[in-house]
């Protein structure tokens, strides 16, 4: 980096972050980054014009870092309004942005609120088991995983974690029974096919002079060829090495390769933009900003544009495009009072503010209760 950054420590949550802001080596990009025990819990990138002077590149760098320093503040207020409205989807949402980065003991917090809340709420059990096996806690995310599979016997990602946390205990058999039926439960789950190749060689080893060992290791590499074909993100920690080795049939090799990576490296964390800006609007104060609702829906259009088959984006868009609706029309009705305070004898003003307020009571509870 050059000579233009910042460092500093902030306190926050009972918390101590380190915020580091610079200019890239390229020196076309100004990169904000919070630590955590040397852990990356956030990352902002901002691009620099090329014909920008150095006084305009300090200043975007000091907003840049004062930005994220504010991010995680208002982070924190949103964890202490979460737990005084005690709101379970909220508490969820709040446990998965938590989790996106890697601050597990507060996603546990928000995931406990949101079981005690409602402990129906077959999605908290596997966002509570996802985050214990991320912080690499086995027992425990099997524990909890288990009871949400008790209550949601046909939930993918409930087995998939199961099969997870058994193959990193190394008990390969309960690990193949989990992730085949997540499979069974959706035949298009790459990631079950990667851990159930792994976790069928691995078997396989266990069972070297038994007759079901050839089987197994057939099994495995055809589950570890299906996903090869299918995942079009390879930046799973050490999948080509262990494609490498399965390839030249050191399945051993490509076992402890896997084993190298944590569940963390390989549990894909798909960023849930709803979840940040459902928590800004509902608590944050952001919910009459218009810059702010407006890059939220760019977000989704661009999300849309790359995965125009996922059905959860099309529907925050939908939400997101009934907001934009009632900040406008909100703003009708700030206008037709104005239209009064000027002229409070102009009737098609006085017509139009009573239709509105009361025609438009049953769109703002039809807003609220999509909200909840």
């Amino acid at each position: 980096m050059t000579n233009i950054g910042i460092n500093n420590d902030i306190t926050v949550g009972g918390r101590k972050f380190h915020v580091q802001t610079g200019i890239s080596d390229s020196n076309d990009t100004i990169v904000s980054t919070v630590f955590l025990d040397g852990l990356v819990i956030e990352t902002k990138q901002l691009d620099v014009r090329d014909d920008s002077t150095k006084e305009e590149k300090e200043n975007r760098v000091k907003e840049l870092h004062q930005e994220l320093i504010t991010e995680m503040e208002v982070l924190y207020y949103i964890n202490e309004k979460v737990k005084a409205v005690k709101h379970a989807p909220s508490a969820n949402k709040l446990g998965m942005l938590f989790l996106e980065k890697n601050l597990f003991d507060e996603a546990v917090e928000q995931f406990d609120l949101a079981m005690e809340l409602n402990p129906k709420l077959s999605e908290v059990y596997a966002n509570l088991g996802k985050t214990q096996l991320m912080n690499d806690r086995y027992d425990a995310a099997i524990e909890i995983l288990t009871k949400g599979a008790d209550q949601a016997p046909d939930y993918a990602d409930i087995q998939n974690y199961l099969g997870i946390a058994y193959l990193y205990k190394e008990e390969y058999a309960d690990a193949i029974a989990h992730l085949e039926k997540a499979i069974d439960l959706n035949e298009n789950y790459i990631g079950a096919q990667y851990q159930l190749g792994i976790a069928c060689l691995a078997q396989s080893m266990d069972e070297q002079k038994s007759e079901s060992s050839e089987e197994l290791q057939t099994r495995g590499v055809e589950y570890l060829n299906k996903a090869a074909e299918k995942m079009l993100n390879r930046q799973i920690a050490n999948f080509d090495k262990v494609m490498e080795k399965v390839k030249d049939g050191e399945y051993e090799g490509a076992i402890n390769e896997f084993l190298l990576s944590k569940p963390r490296d390989i549990i894909t964390q798909i960023t849930g933009i709803e979840n940040e800006f459902y928590l800004k609007f509902m608590y944050g104060g952001k919910g009459k900003d218009d810059v702010f609702i407006a890059e939220y829906v760019d977000k989704l259009k661009e999300a849309i544009d790359k995965h125009p088959e996922y059905a959860d984006v099309r529907n925050n868009l939908g939400v997101a495009n009934l907001i934009q609706c009632r900040n406008l029309f909100l703003k009708s009705l700030d206008e037709f009072r104005a239209a009064l305070k000027i002229n409070p004898d102009f009737k098609k003003a006085e017509k139009n503010l009573k239709l509105a307020e009361n025609d438009g009571k049953g769109f703002l509870i039809l807003l609220r209760a999509i909200l909840k």
